[in-house]
């Protein structure tokens, strides 16, 4: 250790020759490890809130949606869905049909509760090449390719969300009734269709909001039920390679297939979403960055109060021909060891409380929030970001009390000490 090094770690400690530092600087190494903390932690729970909210989209809706504006729909649904397979970048093919319903069940008391519901008409064999379905399947995942002989049965199949199946008290077995409004709607003549199907199994996501309200059919069931014509779809879903490359892909598409088509990827459905994450994220980075910057300030004026503690010291040191650089320096390295005692300190209560949640969990109302448990995910960028401003300013808050304390002169000083 040298000089200005030896005298700076004298200085941080108490008057009592104690080896611990002293209150004051304890204070300003509190205040700084709070502030990583909370920055790290809150960053964390920030990015798998994001990260939870992408997976949601890509596993449980098409990466890539297709529609139609011809009157007739899709013409030629099999040759359509040929053409996108050929597009650079896209991974499977698949069509939908996507209806709004009630969902109604049998109740042993009081009368039945319709549930609000989106009913997905699919191909099982198909599905699976565009979002991971089959994995969200309970109790086993065969139970989805016994959807694609639903429309030759008198009463066909459904797979449920979970959350939706303990709303509606139905297990395994029994029969649901699903309501929707077919045809041109007039508003003095709505008429309703309803038809039953029996529960094969369920779908669980994690995500209340999906959990809650998607209802799986065969393709070939919805277009009875819904009044489709033959190889009629809603739309036609495209998974892609790379995710995050999905609106890339669908630009390709919509250059492949023409003016009567149009390919929407799943983050600009959600665009508006997404861009109020990020500036959400920014804004917490600001606020809860200024904790970091009034430990900051906390650093400037135990600095400063340092100095004119040592007034007496520092002109004998300088006095006695010690530069006045390394009188600076002396204080500087002051604010940078509280600084790196502060950031080590917050980042390891930061790593710990992050472990915590991931390990043990922390509940939420599913009904309130999209997922069930706080989501964490730590960014290693975020991290070493949050370390290098904190010691950043703690440097910056080093300059002002350094540079008052290598300016005093010496002999008025002694004079008046």
């Amino acid at each position: 250790m040298g000089f200005s090094g030896y005298i700076a770690a004298r200085y941080l400690r108490s008057r009592r020759h104690s080896r611990f530092l002293s209150r004051g600087s304890m204070t300003a190494v509190i205040g700084i490890a709070i502030g990583v903390m909370v920055l790290n932690i809150t960053l964390a729970i920030m990015n798998g809130f994001h990260q939870e909210m992408r997976r949601s989209f890509i596993e449980n809706m098409p990466m890539i949606t297709v529609i139609t504006s011809a009157p007739e729909g899709f013409s030629d649904l099999g040759g359509t869905m040929d053409r996108i397979d050929q597009v650079d970048g896209v991974t499977g093919v698949a069509p939908y049909i996507r209806q709004e319903i009630l969902v109604t069940a049998a109740r042993n008391l009081g009368p039945p509760r319709p549930q609000a519901g989106i009913a997905w008409g699919v191909v099982p064999e198909l599905v699976d090449t565009v979002q991971p379905l089959g994995s969200h399947i309970k109790p086993d995942p065969v139970l989805l390719s016994g959807l694609a002989s639903a429309g030759d049965e008198r009463t066909p199949r459904v797979i449920i969300g979970s959350e939706l199946a303990n709303n509606l008290f139905t297990q395994i077995g029994d029969t649901v009734i699903l309501t929707s409004v077919n045809g041109e709607m007039d508003l003095d003549d709505i008429q309703a269709v309803s038809r039953k199907f029996v529960v094969s199994g369920y779908f669980e996501t994690g995500m209340y909001e999906f959990d809650s309200r998607f209802v799986y059919m065969g393709l070939q069931a919805a277009r009875d039920f819904f009044g489709y014509r033959t190889g009629g779809a809603t739309l036609i879903g495209a998974g892609v390679s790379d995710p995050m490359r999905a609106d890339k892909v669908a630009d390709k598409l919509d250059a492949a297939l023409g003016a009567h088509y149009h390919a929407t990827a799943w983050m600009t459905l959600n665009q508006n979403l997404f861009h109020w994450i990020k500036l959400e994220k920014i804004i917490m980075i600001l606020l809860l960055g200024m904790i970091v910057l009034i430990a900051g300030f906390n650093i400037i004026g135990i600095l400063t109060m340092m100095v004119g503690e040592r007034r007496r010291e520092i002109g004998i040191l300088l006095a006695m021909g010690s530069p006045r650089r390394r009188i600076m320096g002396i204080f500087l390295l002051n604010g940078f060891w509280l600084g790196s005692i502060g950031v080590a300190a917050g980042a390891a209560l930061g790593l710990t409380g992050i472990w915590a949640l991931h390990t043990f969990g922390f509940s939420l109302p599913g009904d309130v929030y999209f997922v069930d448990k706080v989501p964490v995910l730590l960014q290693w960028g975020d991290f070493f970001l949050i370390a290098a401003v904190g010691m950043a300013i703690s440097l910056l808050a080093g300059l002002w009390p350094s540079w008052e304390a290598s300016n005093l002169k010496p002999m008025e000083i002694i004079r008046y000490t």
